[in-house]
Formats: C-alpha cells, sequence, structure tokens
C-alpha cells in the first residue's frame, strides 16, 4: 500500500484506554511509512510521545464540555475544519479519518471530512443506562451525544459491541465493522521485562482503571475486604478518590497506590492476578495485556469484552456484575490454582500489525 495520511480525531491524549489504543495504532502506521496526525479537543497529554509525533489542538476558548454544548458546538466544529484543512493545504488530503470518544464525535458529526469512521469503545446501552440512574439532565445529553452516530460507518471494539449497535434501531449504522483493540505484543512483552523498584517484592493484585462508577471499585473492595492477607495495587490518576473509597469501605490499609505509570506491563507480570469489577466495557484491553504477560485474571462477565477474552478454562473466572461475594470467591479460587493463560485465542487477533491492516483496509 502506498503511503496514506490518517487524521485521528479524540477528546485529549490523557492516560486513558481509547487513548493509548490509538497511538499504538498511530505508531504502527507510522512505522508502516504512513503519515498520521493527531486532532485534539484539549491539550492534555500524559503520554510519553515521540518526537515525530504530530498533534494539534483545536483553537476555542472553552473546556471541552462548554465547547461541545449545543450553543457553542457549531463554532467548535468550524475550528476543527479549518484546522484539518490549514494542515491538509501544507500535506494533501487525509485519507482515513478516525473519531474517538463522545465529546470528539459530536464535532466530526458538524464537520464534512470524507472516509470518516468512529470507533465505538464502550457498550452504548450501559452508557445510557448509567446515565438514567444519575439524573434525567445526564440522560437527555448521553443520548445527544450517542445519536449523532446515526447512520455512520462505526468500528466496534468487540463482537459484542457490533452486535449491539447493529441492534439500536435508533441508531440505524451505515456500516459497522469489528476490529479489536491493537496490541504490540513484542513491546508489551519487553516492557514487562523492566525493572521498577517501585513494584512490592510481596504478592499483590492488580487493578489498572479511571476512578469512575463504570469501574465498580465499591464492588473490588467489598470483594477485596473478604480476600485476607494479600495487598491491592491500584494504577490510576485520582488516587486522593481511590483511597476516599476505599477508606469508606474500610480497606485503605490494604490498597497501594503509586502515580500514574507510563509501564504499567512490569505491574501486570509481577502481579499474582489482574482483578476487573466493571459494570460494563467496550473491550477491556488490560484484561488482554494482562494475559499477553502471563497473569491470569478474574473479571466480572460484563458487556462486553470479557466472555470474548477469556475463553476454554478462564471463563470459570468470570463472575456476575455487582456481586462482590462472587468477584471475592472467584480471586481466592484463582490464588489456589494455576492457571494456564498461554496462547489465549484473543492474542492473536488483537496483534498490533494484523489489526493496522484491518484499519488501513477502510481505505482501499
Amino acid at each position: 500500500m502506498t503511503s496514506k495520511r490518517i487524521a485521528i480525531y479524540i477528546d485529549s491524549l490523557s492516560g486513558g484506554g481509547a487513548e493509548r489504543v490509538m497511538l499504538s495504532l498511530s505508531l504502527q502506521m507510522q512505522k508502516e511509512g504512513h503519515d498520521v496526525h493527531f486532532f485534539l479537543l484539549e491539550e492534555v497529554i500524559d503520554y510519553a510521545l515521540p518526537e515525530d509525533t504530530h498533534v494539534h489542538v483545536v483553537d476555542q476558548p472553552y473546556k471541552r464540555t462548554k465547547a461541545t454544548s449545543v450553543l457553542h458546538i457549531n463554532n467548535t466544529a468550524r475550528a476543527m475544519t479549518a484546522l484539518v484543512e490549514e494542515n491538509e493545504r501544507r500535506l494533501g488530503r487525509f485519507d482515513l479519518h478516525l473519531a474517538n470518544l463522545d465529546s470528539t464525535n459530536q464535532v466530526l458529526h458538524h464537520c464534512n471530512f470524507s472516509n470518516t469512521y468512529y470507533v465505538i469503545h464502550n457498550s452504548i446501552k450501559q452508557e445510557l443506562k448509567r446515565a438514567a440512574k444519575l439524573n434525567p439532565f445526564r440522560y437527555w445529553r448521553t443520548k445527544r451525544e450517542k445519536k449523532v452516530l446515526k447512520g455512520k460507518n462505526l468500528i466496534a471494539v468487540s463482537q459484542g459491541v457490533a452486535e449491539e449497535a447493529k441492534q439500536l434501531t435508533w441508531l440505524n449504522p451505515k456500516s459497522v465493522t469489528t476490529i479489536y483493540n491493537p496490541c504490540d505484543l513484542n513491546d508489551i512483552k519487553k516492557m514487562a521485562d523492566e525493572s521498577n523498584p517501585a513494584i512490592p517484592s510481596e504478592p499483590y493484585l492488580l487493578h489498572i482503571g479511571r476512578v469512575v462508577r463504570q469501574k465498580r471499585h465499591d464492588v473490588l473492595f467489598k470483594a477485596i475486604k473478604q480476600v485476607p492477607n494479600i495487598k491491592l495495587v491500584l494504577l490510576c490518576k485520582n488516587i486522593k478518590k481511590v483511597r476516599k473509597l476505599a477508606r469508606q469501605y474500610g480497606v485503605e490499609d490494604r490498597i497501594i497506590t503509586p502515580a500514574f505509570q507510563h509501564n504499567p506491563y512490569n505491574w501486570m507480570k509481577q502481579a499474582s492476578l489482574m482483578v476487573f469489577s466493571s459494570e460494563f466495557e467496550g473491550l477491556g484491553m488490560v484484561l488482554i495485556e494482562s494475559l499477553i504477560c502471563g497473569t491470569p485474571i478474574v473479571s466480572t462477565d460484563c458487556d462486553f469484552g470479557p466472555s470474548e477474552i477469556m475463553t476454554g478454562p478462564m471463563a470459570d473466572y468470570l463472575v456476575p456484575v455487582n456481586d462482590p461475594d462472587a468477584l471475592a470467591n472467584a480471586i481466592v479460587k484463582a490464588l489456589n490454582n494455576k492457571i494456564d493463560v498461554t496462547d489465549a485465542p484473543i492474542i492473536d487477533k488483537v496483534d498490533l500489525p494484523k489489526v493496522t491492516q484491518q484499519y488501513l483496509s477502510l481505505m482501499a
């Protein structure tokens, strides 16, 4: 394939999973000779970027939530269009546009870029359900955000997300393509072997994820309280918030909270077990990465991802959502049994070069 230009749109490059996925994809595309540019709504960059990474931030005076409100969305979209067109005058037209996350999706909906695909990283139904529990305004705002996907070309990060999108009659997408999130297997294994004196020498459980309701730290902490004699490491950004939650559930003395880690993989490799307590997901990348590092998993059987990842004997360690007792029992069982996680079928499906080719084929 001749060299192509790819534009990736995302809220920011903060330390989230969608951001990490797009960075991995961009690095592989660049390695294969393609020109990749990020377009951000906010200049928040938590990841260490290679010097030749092209990052552009849209010029608008508001924070992201205000910039994408009903009053300001058109102005933000015009600013984004101007920014992209400025780069196209210098470089030539972009061959593929990839939009990620709700705020950015709203902006791209008001732009008129050709060959645009919207990457769906989560269960749409579950996000709406969660918003409805919070308050009617939050539900209305989330539904408005999701409606911009109507009639669009969608990329689903798991089969479950793809099937859900096809079944939502009000969404009626133009197309739905399943492309699993990519993993650089060699890079992950290499980073997993790096030494880090901050990693505990004693056995520990590991949880990685933002401190948000979706991740159900309350369920996690209730379960940990029932599992004796082992610490829990939490890799997250909001340490103050997660420690407050742990204190509320009486396990603050059981948790270890390092700062944000640019390399989570050596933490994964040395963990006794990866624990996943989410209420919903799109895929659950840390589960796959944990398997690549050779570390077994206990997870909620949430929509979607874990059941596509934990197949065969690993399926015995899937537990119902919002059931701390079942999660605790599965953790104890997993700690007492040697679980073979080598050659998990999902690992071949997420191999970075293969996934990159699936994305590049969208320009064929």
